[in-house]
């Protein structure tokens, strides 16, 4: 059994039961904690980004190349209006929320109410393999609390049988503990495996109340499945980054097109563009505008 364990943000991903169960679980804290430097995000923002960045780590654990993504979007009538996570093959994450500061509200003693912040609406998943087409998948949100979101999307739009776990902790100085776990049925899995598993998932604790007790990835999978003979097939380092560069923004610009442009090239003051994933912000002067506009044409 391979159990190497890094110190700081990691995924691994396992099979057990002879290979009838898949699972990925995760430990996002500082990347976690990166965001809300990023964003300024109040409690019930970092719980609800903080959860999707997990689950999406984890669903692009599967992609082959480091350039392939998984884009998860949801959109709800919360007062948060909806939030964007772009998750990477080489376990990069980044992400935003449209309204980074909501009111805190709980939905019990301890437990932040991310359900009423993000409303009802839609979680859509895009699968992008460097194809002509991305996969889109789109569902309706069953709670707003993301972890029985992206179960039930699992389940209908990939057909994958699907229990999810995710979670933030919030300490007196910000996030303590963040991450998650997916366990999935393989399509060969027989009844008796998936009736053991239901047993197990059904009050399992909070992830996040566990990795505060001290219990790391490994330790989370080995305590639900339960199984002696788990195989750990990687353990891989994740992180909070984003690709955004000159180049890609000049991109950006020159997809506006020649009507766009030639308006921004009048501006003497050139223009100044901010990437919404790092805060990181691109000045083309008027000089610079104008050569792409020239290209353009």
């Amino acid at each position: 059994m391979n159990r190497k364990e890094p110190k700081g943000d990691y995924i691994v991903r396992a099979t057990a039961y002879r290979g009838a169960v898949r699972a990925f679980a995760c430990r996002t804290t500082a990347l976690c904690r990166e965001a809300v430097r990023l964003h300024q995000l109040s409690p019930v923002s970092a719980a609800a980004l903080g959860r999707l960045m997990s689950g999406a780590l984890m669903l692009a654990h599967d992609l082959k190349e480091s350039h392939q993504s998984i884009t998860a979007i949801v959109r709800g009538d919360g007062p948060m209006q909806g939030m964007t996570v772009v998750a990477q093959g080489d376990a990069t994450v980044r992400g935003l929320v449209i309204q980074p500061v909501v009111e805190t509200r709980y939905a019990r003693p301890g437990k932040l109410d991310v359900g009423s912040a993000v409303g009802r609406g839609t979680l859509t998943i895009i699968r992008d393999l460097g194809l002509k087409e991305p996969y889109t998948g789109t569902v309706q949100l069953v709670s707003g609390e993301i972890a029985e979101d992206l179960t039930y999307y699992l389940a209908t739009s990939e057909q994958t049988p699907s229990a999810v776990s995710l979670g933030v902790r919030m300490g007196p100085e910000g996030i303590s503990q963040a991450g998650g776990l997916i366990v999935q049925l393989m399509p060969a899995a027989g009844e008796s495996v998936a009736e053991r598993l239901e047993q197990r998932v059904v009050g399992f604790p909070d992830v996040s109340s566990l990795m505060d007790e001290g219990f790391d990835p490994h330790q989370l999978l080995d305590l639900l499945l339960g199984d002696p003979e788990i195989q750990y097939l990687s353990t891989t380092p994740c992180s909070y980054a984003c690709p955004c560069s000159t180049d890609r923004m000049r991109q950006n610009l020159t997809a506006l097109g020649r009507a766009e442009l030639t308006g921004l090239a009048s501006d003497p003051d050139g223009i100044e563009l901010q990437c919404h994933f790092c805060g990181q912000s691109y000045h083309f002067n008027q000089d610079q505008v104008q050569d792409l506009l020239d290209q353009a044409t």
